[in-house]
């Protein structure tokens, strides 16, 4: 009998308690917290360091890059020296980093932090996944992943209310003296309350030849690449909206931060309802059938916003508030499709969960990176570059899973 089969037959998913699942979902929420809780400060922040939009959009980028670039790293660290360490050093560094982002006296110096601070963010998420394959299999893992979700849904909707409260009370410096609160509090929560998941049997060698051939297995893989590709698109649509939306909504439509947090918070809503029914519905339909069903809205939506930003930027007939439901349900989908996509390119890689969980960061965060990078240089004070690369995304996502996906 093999180790994974060995593994297989554990009763070890009684480990993943309400308590263990609640606090992976806490260490897991760095990224939500590091992009959304500046958000609403982002046109002061240009202002202040006479930076452009684009050079400003570079402090968002250059963490989206890290933080997807990074995962490559964690993944076969986890899988050689086991999970708890390495994601409790990965929070360490993300304390240390964040203190420096409130010291920064350019762009450049905020934008080469941002990137330590990405770099070291990501651990805890790329450990987190690999901790619930470590003890649940592809349902219970998807159900586990979307209960997490709806737990992680809750930083990025409080997160900009937080960060236009801070930054009104004390200026843009004062939220990343915030994150490194969440840091420190973090960092404790994570020294009390996990223990080691990885079976010492299942523990790989980090000799760089062993790495190579565990990624050269994955990407070779079409089942996996075509499950990892349908979040990493639509993951494209929301890092789209979060890098496009501060400037379309509040410079060009004439938001307050305020206001505006208390919309982007509405997308969080959804992501958060998202989870909770996908949550209760995959443990009966399972979660290939709810990902086919799936990634027919996002393919649907992003033709509807294409449409919606071509009117708009030709006549201004439109406004925001058409956008709102649609942009709303756009990024509220990705909450039931990345449970389950993720759940299911796991699913036959037990003896190498990190390098698997890295892989498909990489995957996500990159192609968010290209989006929100596009969006940066394509924003012309129209909503149509955001409104098109969101409805790109989705329609990717959808022919993605039918391509390459197993049916």
């Amino acid at each position: 009998m093999s180790a994974s089969q060995t593994l297989e037959l554990r009763p070890a998913r009684a480990a993943l308690t309400p308590v263990l699942i609640a606090l992976l979902a806490a260490l897991s929420a760095f990224a939500p917290l590091s992009i959304d809780m500046y958000l609403p400060a982002l046109p002061a922040l240009s202002a202040d360091f006479r930076a452009s939009h684009a050079d400003t959009q570079l402090t968002l980028t250059a963490f989206i890059i890290a933080f997807g670039a990074g995962q490559i790293f964690y993944g076969p660290m986890g899988d050689r020296f086991g999970r708890r360490p390495v994601m409790l050093a990965g929070i360490a560094v993300y304390l240390l980093a964040s203190i420096a982002c409130a010291f920064a006296s350019s762009i450049e110096q905020l934008v080469a932090l941002r990137l330590v601070q990405g770099l070291s963010a990501c651990g805890s998420m790329v450990m987190a996944r690999a901790m619930v394959r470590d003890l649940a299999e592809r349902d219970r893992a998807a159900q586990v992943m979307s209960v997490m979700m709806a737990c992680v849904s809750i930083a990025p909707m409080v997160a900009p209310l937080i960060g236009a409260l801070v930054f009104e009370l004390a200026g843009w410096r004062a939220i990343f003296w915030t994150l490194a609160a969440c840091g420190l509090a973090a960092l404790l929560a994570g020294l009390a309350g996990t223990r080691e998941t990885l079976q010492p049997e299942l523990r790989a060698p980090l000799a760089l030849s062993a790495v190579l051939s565990r990624f050269g297995t994955l990407l070779r893989s079409r089942t996996f690449i075509g499950y990892a590709l349908v979040p990493a698109s639509l993951f494209g649509t929301m890092m789209a909206f979060v890098s496009g939306s501060p400037f379309v909504y509040i410079d060009h439509y004439g938001l307050t931060p305020s206001q505006y947090a208390w919309l982007f918070a509405a997308n969080v809503v959804a992501m958060t309802l998202g989870s909770t029914v996908n949550s209760r519905l995959v443990p009966r339909f399972g979660a290939d059938a709810m990902l086919r069903r799936a990634v027919i809205a996002p393919a649907l939506l992003g033709v509807a916003l294409i449409a919606a930003g071509l009117v708009e930027a030709r006549t201004e007939a439109l406004g925001l508030w058409p956008f709102v439901p649609l942009t709303v349900l756009m990024v509220g989908s990705l909450s039931v499709v990345l449970p389950n996509a993720n759940a299911c390119a796991l699913q036959r890689y037990p003896h190498m969960a990190g390098t698997a969980s890295s892989l498909l960061g990489v995957l996500q965060f990159g192609t968010g990176a290209v989006f929100g990078t596009l969006v940066g240089h394509l924003l012309d004070g129209t909503i149509l570059p955001m409104a098109a690369l969101m409805g790109l995304g989705g329609i990717l996502c959808l022919l993605s899973h039918r391509v390459l996906a197993p049916r």
